[in-house]
């Protein structure tokens, strides 16, 4: 049975990669690699950047599944926002957490739609 230890191996092999080449990509030491490819680091914080360099998915990483996308049956609503946000498929949006005494400062073309009221947990 494969898990996520033999995947990255696995994967890092194919794509030629040593454990330092794939580390100096996630900008971390070589360790927190060899630590993940031996089970000694089963959940690693920066996961999804792995599975980007590995140009792979976080799902086949984690639990095998080749799903390429993720498909939702329905609208999933984790917050309520103060207005709605006329959603356009052409653009990303992100959810973002700041301390109340910093400042988002919003970049290029970017702007604020909207603020989160509530978090549904």
């Amino acid at each position: 049975m494969s898990n996520l230890a033999t995947r990255v191996k696995k994967i890092r092999l194919q794509r030629g990669l040593s454990q330092t080449q794939l580390a100096t990509k996630l900008g971390i030491g070589y360790m927190n690699i060899a630590n993940l490819e031996t089970g000694r680091v089963t959940n690693p914080r920066y996961l999804s950047e792995l599975a980007s360099a590995l140009q792979t998915t976080v799902s086949y990483l984690v639990d095998g599944n080749k799903t390429s996308e993720v498909s939702i049956e329905a609208p999933m609503f984790i917050a309520a926002l103060e207005k709605e946000i006329d959603l356009q498929l052409n653009k990303d949006y992100w959810v973002v957490e700041i301390d109340k005494s910093d400042k988002l400062f919003l970049t290029d073309n970017a702007k604020q739609v909207s603020k989160i009221k509530r978090i549904f947990k």
